[in-house]
């Protein structure tokens, strides 16, 4: 096999097992913090609690998918108020930057070079998400306006179940995931998804430089990401064959690192493709439970994404040069990133506690 395609090869197994070391990480986190997320929800009395946590909740499962699931099911059973539901959603999108920004800072820990092309794809996610609260969170408890928009769009869905049975892409191409589980406890899951995502990532970076140091390749990418419109489709069109805006983002930062994606392209307009993209999973399990409502609040789910779009688009350039100031300097401080990131876990995680205690 000559080294052009041993490299593609190389490229998509490592590609394979870098997908899978995440998979394999949700599916235990899963296990081990579903009950967990399930206390969490149930803590929810207003608005304020839904969206902090939907945001530590979707942390915690590594996937908006997982925990929206999870709230279109209490909301079909009655057990959850459709207005505390929306809360959660509208929280859940910033949990969904977790996993990304921690491949980073991975990278940052092993000395990886263009970190500040890696933490540009990241801050990106993160600061987008942080956007987007500030301004959908006073919307819905000042107006109520995303509860608004599910009980209008509930009235219009019907049960369609057959939808049920379309596969979950991921699930699919991963099936020794759920089986390897039933023999390992979850956390000795959690610590081979690490160990596979650390190989994996270095699979990915060594095999896409000698691939994407090829002329055409560096091309396609530069006629992907230097254009705003086609790294929206992209996004969209990846992440609704792959429903995972944490792997469609994560799968970024190898390619930052490697030198193939500068800090000048354009990473806001893929993030927001992507963002829309995934939606489509959750609307698959609102519709299986057959319940208007599930589908009313799936709607706020497909509503934030695309407001924040139609916000956002056209301030790409002046947010992508806060966004690159940022990541400058967080790319050369390992201190600051450590403090971001804790800040960033113990700020839902203590207001969850407080609701918890009672304080509030």
């Amino acid at each position: 096999m000559g080294s052009k395609n041993w490299n593609i090869a190389g490229s998509f197994i490592a590609l394979y097992f870098f997908i899978s070391a995440i998979m394999l990480i949700k599916v235990s986190a899963i296990m081990m913090a579903e009950s967990l997320t399930e206390k969490i929800v149930l803590l929810i009395r207003d608005t304020t609690s839904g969206v902090f946590a939907g945001w530590i909740g979707t942390a915690l499962l590594h996937s908006s998918g997982a925990f929206d699931s999870i709230v279109v099911a209490f909301v079909s059973s009655g057990a959850m108020p459709i207005g505390l539901a929306v809360s959660t959603i509208i929280g859940a999108e910033l949990g969904t930057t977790v996993t990304p920004f921690l491949v980073s800072v991975l990278n940052q820990v092993r000395g990886k070079e263009h970190q500040d092309a890696a933490f540009n794809v990241t801050l990106t996610h993160v600061l987008y998400n942080l956007a987007t609260l500030a301004i959908f969170y006073p919307a819905e408890l000042l107006f109520g306006l995303f509860t608004t928009i599910a009980l209008t769009g509930s009235n219009i869905f019907v049960k369609a179940p057959w939808l049920n049975a379309i596969p979950d892409i991921l699930e699919f191409a991963t099936p020794w995931v759920p089986l390897i589980l039933k023999f390992l406890p979850p956390w000795l899951g959690i610590i081979g998804g690490a160990l596979m995502l650390i190989l994996a990532l270095g699979g990915v970076e060594k095999y896409m430089t000698e691939i994407f140091n090829m002329p055409r390749s560096w091309n396609l990418i530069r006629a992907t990401f230097r254009k705003p419109l086609r790294a929206f489709l992209a996004g969209f069109l990846f992440t609704m064959l792959i429903p995972s805006t944490t792997v469609m983002v994560s799968l970024l930062v190898p390619l930052a690192t490697s030198g193939v994606l500068s800090a000048e392209f354009y990473i806001l307009p893929y993030i927001l493709g992507a963002n829309i993209g995934t939606v489509f999973d959750v609307m698959i399990a609102a519709m299986a439970t057959g319940d208007p409502i599930s589908m009313g609040v799936w709607l706020v789910h497909l509503s934030v994404n695309v407001i924040g779009t139609l916000i956002f688009l056209p301030l790409m350039k002046p947010f992508s040069k806060i966004v690159k100031i940022a990541a400058d300097k967080v790319a050369t401080s390992p201190k600051l990133t450590l403090i971001i990131t804790a800040v960033f876990h113990l700020i839902p995680v203590s207001i969850v506690l407080l609701y918890a205690l009672g304080e509030f």
